[in-house]
Formats: structure tokens, sequence, C-alpha cells
């Protein structure tokens, strides 16, 4: 009898166990559960604010990194405690709290791990022959990009300029002729402004005021000297045609005499006939000396040519990143092109583009260039979108003429007029933009309309800088969106 007994009160003690740590786990998960839900309300009410403002909150706090870790932290919690229900009509989402072990994680953009993606490099001259085993100069199929610290031992070249507020271009405009003073005198107010502006926007950036190397056209032979820095996707070809017209390079070219004069002159300044590029870097040399580059670089008069910084996204994007036989270096933009497709196109995605898309490619900088801080971090690793900044040296240059190519008519008129540029005034040619889809609003609206509003945020922001430097805004390109 008493061995039943004592059974029943182990049993009894057992069960009470059992009871009491089912109690006190189920207290604490019941509390657990009520914090998480309290965090989680008031994460969703502040994410859905912040989706509703964060074009006024980036805009005016100008700081998206803050934006990004934002986001971030929001996915991070969506993938420990809860998922998105959202549906295609609607612009709104709930919170879905998982009662089950398994955890739903919200998927990021990224579909491909990425130690298995491996990008093409630019500052390798490099690249291994994987089918013979064997190393090969890349000349012409992959650029290579160094970056080159200024010698502090050299206090003369490259040097660092105070701005003048283009007050030079005053004391050419009295040279001018009478029947043009009017217009001049509207010029010198535009350009004033734009340097106005430049040199502002210069002083509160004082970080980008360096000594740099530069890639120039030196025109030394003129007075003043004419100094030039060439940005591609800005018109640089159809100022690199000017340059060789001023000094008239193949005015007759016994080759070309079979076809007509407007084809005569659209072929005679091709590489092929011994125009092109390198002969202007090749008739326009660079002073040899350190002290004579520092003595014509201040006296000169300096111009930049630049264009709205999204304008210029999509062109490079058309020329090199949708084109299937991008030129030059196609064996490098081809395998970039892999790359993106490879680590932003989901695998079950109905996309069959050979190319990646523009919203692609966009991601691809956007992500590339997230922790560039300095000129050599862009000038090290990017080929044809570094910022104006970094490229010319804008805050260390005082550039005193600054074209525009949205207003490149007028501009070029001016700067053909006041520097007496006699070869081209009056003559527009505008190769490779002429018939350019990228200056087309239509264009424009149609490959912008498939980025979402924080894609273009983020993009304004990797150029921030050179839209302030140049008076340039994001509110058309924002508005071309129609996802959030």
């Amino acid at each position: 009898m008493l061995s039943k007994q004592y059974k029943f009160l182990q049993a009894l003690i057992a069960l009470t166990v059992i009871l009491c740590v089912y109690l006190n786990v189920n207290e604490g998960l019941t509390e657990y559960k009520m914090k998480v839900q309290t965090k989680l309300k008031s994460l969703w009410q502040y994410n859905q604010s912040s989706q509703s403002n964060i074009t006024r909150v980036f805009l005016l706090s100008r700081n998206v990194e803050e934006t990004e870790t934002i986001d971030t932290s929001v996915h991070l919690i969506h993938a420990v405690t809860y998922s998105y229900t959202t549906t295609h009509n609607s612009s709104s989402a709930t919170p879905v709290l998982l009662s089950s072990p398994a955890v739903r994680v919200h998927k990021p953009v990224i579909h491909k791990r990425l130690d298995k993606i491996v990008f093409p490099s630019i500052s390798n001259c490099t690249e291994k022959n994987v089918r013979k085993n064997r190393i090969h100069r890349t000349k012409n199929k992959y650029p290579c990009k160094k970056w080159i610290e200024a010698s502090p031992g050299d206090p003369y070249w490259p040097v660092v300029l105070s701005p003048t507020y283009g007050r030079s271009l005053q004391d050419l405009a009295h040279h001018q002729h009478p029947q043009s003073e009017q217009f001049i005198n509207e010029q010198l107010v535009v350009q004033k402004q734009r340097t106005t502006l430049l040199a502002e926007t210069c002083l509160k950036h004082p970080e980008v005021s360096i000594r740099q190397y530069m890639n120039l056209v030196w025109d030394t032979a003129r007075v003043p000297p004419l100094i030039y820095c060439p940005i591609y996707k800005v018109a640089s070809t159809t100022w690199m045609v000017y340059f060789l017209r001023l000094r008239h390079i193949n005015d007759r070219v016994p080759e070309l005499e079979q076809y007509d004069e407007q084809t005569q002159e659209q072929l005679k300044y091709m590489p092929r006939y011994g125009g092109g590029h390198q002969r202007v870097f090749k008739e326009y040399k660079q002073p040899k000396t350190s002290e004579e580059k520092n003595y014509v670089f201040k006296k000169a008069l300096r111009f930049i040519v630049v264009r709205h910084p999204f304008t210029r996204i999509l062109s490079v994007y058309r020329g090199k990143i949708e084109r299937k036989e991008p030129r030059p270096f196609a064996p490098y933009f081809k395998h970039l092109q892999r790359a993106i497709i490879k680590r932003y196109r989901p695998p079950d995605t109905h996309l069959t583009s050979p190319t990646p898309t523009f919203s692609e490619f966009v991601d691809y900088v956007i992500d590339s260039t997230k922790n560039f801080k300095t000129a050599a971090d862009w000038e090290k690793n990017v080929v044809c979108w570094t910022p104006y900044w970094v490229q010319c040296g804008v805050c260390a240059s005082d550039y005193q003429v600054i074209i525009k190519l949205e207003t490149m008519t007028t501009d070029e008129e001016f700067l053909a007029q006041i520097a007496n540029l006699k070869e081209i005034q009056n003559l527009h040619e505008w190769r490779n933009l002429r018939n350019s889809p990228a200056t087309s609003t239509a264009t424009q609206s149609r490959y912008f309309k498939s980025l979402t509003k924080r894609q273009i945020l983020l993009l304004f922001q990797r150029y921030q800088l050179d839209f302030e430097l140049f008076g340039y805004s994001a509110d058309e390109y924002l508005n071309f969106s129609e996802q959030d």
C-alpha cells in the first residue's frame, strides 16, 4: 500500500514540475511575443511613414546611407520575425507574425552568391587565358587605370587654383566685335552664375580640392592658352574634332576625294584617316616640365563640358552595357555585362535579354560605388561613369567657362568668340550627339520608368556632388518613376 502511495506521489511531483516548467516557458514566450509585436508595430508604423516620405526625408537630410541602413535593418527583422504580404494592386504590406518554427525570410534583390561572381578588373593590365594557361597582354581589350598620387617633392604640378569666379572673361570680352557685345554680355552673366555656384560648392567640400593628374588638351599656341578637360559621354568626340579643325588637320585627304564634301567632313577626322582622340593629344602636347605646366595652366582659359548626370549615365548604359558589341574594350564590357546579369537577374525571370537591363546596371553602379569616398576610389574602379569632380578636378582647376550640353549651341559660340576660335564659330557638329536618343525626354522617361524611386535616389546620392556643383536636379527623373 505504501509502495503504491509512494509511486503516486512521485508521479504527482513529476507532473507538477512539468506543469511549472510549461507555465514558466509559456509565460516567457508570451512576454517575448508581446515585446516582438510591440517592436514590430512601431517599426511597421515607422516604415509606412518613411516609405511615403522617403523623397522628402532624403532630399532634406542628404543622407541616403542612413536611409539604406534603416531599410536594411527592417529587412533583417523581417527575416527573423515576420514577412511582408503584398498584393500587386496595393501599395501596403501587412506584417505576419510567424507561429511556425520555420522562419520565412524576406528575400533581398541579390539572387546569386557573391563569391561565385567575378567582376572584371580595370586595374590589372593582364588577364589569364584559362584555355591556354598563359598570361597575355590585354591592351585594347581590358582598360588599365591607375591612380598616381601627386608627388610631395614637386610643388609645381599638379596645382590647386583658388576660385576667380571667371573674372578673366571680363578682360577678354573687351576685345570683341561691337556687334557681339549684347550676346557676350548676356553670356558673361550666365558664366558668372555657373562659376560662382561651382566655387561656392567647392568651398563647402574642401576634401575634394586636391592635387591630381588629369588628361588635358593643351593648346599652348593661343593667347591666352586654351585648356580643355574631356569627359566621356559629354561631347568629347565633338570637341576633339573641333581641336583637329583648329589645327587644320586633314584639310585635304586624297583618299576621300571620291566622296562629296559633306561625307569628307564626316570621315576625315576618323582614326582610319589619321584623326581620332589620340591624334588630338599628339598635336596638343602638354608642356614638358612641371614649372611650364604650372605657368601655362594658371594663365590659360580653362573650360569644361558637362551635362545632366542622369542623362550621362543613360548614355553610358546605351553605349557600353545595352549594346551587344560595345567598343572600345569589347572583351571587358562583355565580361561586365555577363557578371551584372549573373549578379542581379533572378533565375526564374521571364527576361531573355542578352545584355543587362537599365535597372540591373543601376543596381550595379549603386552597389559597386557604395563605399567610394575619394577620387582615387573612383579612378581605380570605374571606367566610363566617374563623376565630373573626379575626372576633371573641378574644385582644384578654377574652370572659367562651363559649357552645358543642354545649352551647348549658345555656350560653345560664346567660347568660340571670346577665345577667337574662328574655325569653329557658327559651326555646331555635335558628333555622336545629333541623333543621340539619350537626350530625348521620351527616351529618358522610358528608361527611368523602369527604376524605383529608391534606385533613383541612391543613384543621385552617388553623384550628388556633381548635381550640386553644376546646378542640376533629380526631381524630373523621380517623376518618371512609377514605383516606390
